[in-house]
Formats: C-alpha cells, structure tokens, sequence
C-alpha cells in the first residue's frame, strides 16, 4: 500500500510539472546560450528563435532553417515534431516565466539550449 501511495504521489507531481511547464512554454524565445559540453564552446551567435503557441503548435528558427510543427511535454520531456519529419526529443532542465533550458543531443555531443522569453 505505501508503495502504492508514493508511486501515485509521484505521478501527480510530474503531472503538475508538465501542467505548468505547458503554460510556461507559451510565448516567444531566443536565444540566451547554446553551449557543446564536450567543447565548452557558444553556439549561439542569436541565430535561434522559438515561438510555442497554446494550441501545442510551434515555429522555430535556427540559422537559416525554418520549421514549422507540434509538440507535446510529458514527464519533464519536450517533444518536438517538425512537419514531415520524426519527432525530437530534449530534457527540460529549467522552465518558468523566463527562461527555458534544456539538453539535447546533436550528433552524439550533448548540448545545452538556454533561451529567454522575448517581453
């Protein structure tokens, strides 16, 4: 039974997070800090841009790349699903009213994003 109760605990409290991570996520970001951890170097350069709509409906732009798609937040995970392509997935390391960092792979090398809300 305790085990139980602490299993339910659990859930409720990553529901709530995603809850509020899916409010917070809303709005325009750009970016604050791209950093490769294996280099340590900045790959930012203010070449990337995120807007997430509240209708889970997203548009970036990185470089000269624009996509358009959806996403979905489950278990402090943020999936993205760019149109036409397969679903990309990044832990949520920080989510609140300003900023918005998680980490990534990009070919194998672990990257941290670090993006603030545009006022």
């Amino acid at each position: 039974m305790k085990k139980l109760i602490i299993i339910l605990s659990v859930l409720l409290m990553v529901s709530c997070s995603d809850s509020k991570y899916a409010e917070a996520i809303v709005g325009e970001w750009e970016c604050a800090s791209w950093i490769d951890v294996t280099t340590s170097q900045d790959k930012c350069n203010d070449n990337a841009h995120f807007s997430f709509k509240n209708d889970k409906t997203y548009t970036s732009q990185v470089g000269a790349q624009e996509t358009v798609g959806t996403y979905k937040i489950a278990d402090g995970i943020l999936y993205s699903k760019p149109d036409g392509k397969l679903e990309i997935a990044v832990e949520i390391n920080t989510l609140n009213a300003d900023t918005l960092s998680f980490t990534m792979s990009r070919s194998g090398n672990e990257e941290v994003l670090t993006l603030v809300k545009k006022k």
